[in-house]
């Protein structure tokens, strides 16, 4: 247990920081050309390896479920997530990406038929109150066409993470986590090729050394190592616990924005993340 709460630290650690990554590697490339680099280094550095290891490739009942893992997780939840970052600062961006649990726990009690507890139920209202409270009444009241698109976009690539989550909790809990990982990040990155080919042509990267920093660390350790242990994870203890947890990615993704950008911390944040840390507490007790 201690051992998978590390693991879960270092996710929410390596995770809020690679938001301000991302930020910033949107100065260099176009939404679709990052996220297709940026995931390819991660396949690319897990095949070798799941090649070596199991000689094969996936059988065709788990090669269809792990292309519909990398629809979802890779190709449209980057594809949606990158675009919509355009006009919406990072530390929101992460806010509205971590509705993922919310939308989870819905799948978890409607579609799985998991029925949640009244301490979960509890959990999810914390959560959601602690979200509204990161975002502020300025996200409702002082916005612009081109933020709501954003928001929106970036709320479906939301609900699409969520999908993939439960899809591979039901239909591949059996299978190493690293294989998952290591061909959903192939075949979503081959659909966000296609894209950025259809969009974009074949795009010019002038690489610099930040640049290469900035997609290193969100292609090795925020796609391939960090996305390995998060399907560990939701293989090995309750998805809702899992899902919840990563709550706390805009929290420290928004300290992130504070100590290395320099914008604020306001009550609204300072409230939120009070919030949700009640939201993981509920969440995680086993009794309702």
């Amino acid at each position: 247990m201690i051992i998978n709460i590390l693991l879960i630290l270092f996710v929410i650690v390596t995770w809020g920081y690679s938001w301000v990554l991302m930020k910033t590697g949107l100065d260099y490339l176009d939404p679709f050309t990052f996220s297709t680099v940026r995931c390819g280094l991660g396949a690319i550095s897990l095949l070798p390896f799941l090649l070596f290891k199991y000689k094969k490739l996936p059988a065709k009942k788990v090669l269809k479920d792990i292309t519909i893992v990398g629809i979802f997780q890779t190709t449209l939840m980057f594809g949606f997530l990158l675009y919509g970052m355009q006009f919406v600062t990072a530390g929101k961006s992460a806010v509205l990406l971590y509705t993922m649990p919310i939308w989870t726990s819905l799948y978890v009690h409607f579609y799985l038929r998991q029925k949640l507890n009244r301490n979960k139920w509890k959990g999810l209202v914390f959560g959601t109150v602690g979200i509204l409270c990161i975002l502020g009444w300025d996200t409702i009241s002082r916005q612009d066409t081109k933020i709501i698109f954003g928001e929106t976009l970036i709320i479906i690539a939301s609900i699409s993470w969520a999908t993939s989550n439960v899809w591979a909790k039901k239909n591949l809990h059996k299978v190493d986590p690293f294989y998952v990982n290591g061909f959903q990040l192939l075949l979503g990155t081959l659909g966000l090729a296609g894209i950025t080919f259809f969009t974009i042509g074949f795009p010019e990267i002038r690489w610099n050394g930040e640049l290469i920093y900035i997609l290193a660390f969100t292609g090795l350790i925020a796609s391939a190592i960090n996305f390995s242990i998060w399907f560990y994870l939701i293989k090995k203890i309750d998805i809702n616990i899992t899902t919840s947890s990563s709550m706390l990615v805009p929290v420290c993704s928004l300290v992130m924005d504070w100590w290395l950008l320099g914008n604020n911390l306001d009550a609204g944040i300072i409230s939120g993340g009070a919030f949700i840390i009640i939201a993981l507490y509920y969440i995680s007790k086993q009794t309702a």
